[in-house]
């Protein structure tokens, strides 16, 4: 398996990852085949993983706008996961420019792809 470029050096990625599962749950692109048949075997299990990743997403959104509307302007993200389309500082900060997001996790899958992600 050739590794892609957002693929942080150090990361086993022949070995699934709850956190490019979740990924692949929410449709995005930062996972590989040994995590999308690990997330479909546990779709054997319980089938709507999928609907119920991406209403826990849809909720995160519609929290962060509120809290924007509130006023709130900082943001900690603890159990971040992977960057995937509609993260917490996209959503501060089309509302708020100026919003601060800080993300936290302690899956070092998650970390190292994180980093590679929002650094370039």
């Amino acid at each position: 398996m050739e590794r892609p470029a957002w693929a942080p050096q150090g990361i086993d990625i022949s070995v699934p990852s709850v956190s490019r599962m979740y990924d692949f749950y929410l449709g995005g692109s930062h996972n590989f085949e040994v995590d999308r048949e690990a997330a479909r075997k546990a779709m054997e299990f319980l089938p709507g993983l999928p609907k119920i990743m991406q209403a826990n997403r849809a909720f995160m959104r519609r929290a962060v706008r509120h809290a924007v509307d509130s006023g709130i302007d900082q943001f900690l993200d603890i159990g971040s996961g992977i960057p995937t389309f509609g993260n917490v500082h996209e959503v501060a900060q089309a509302a708020d420019p100026g919003a601060k997001v800080a993300y936290v996790d302690h899956d070092p899958v998650a970390v190292a792809h994180s980093q590679a992600v929002l650094e370039g």
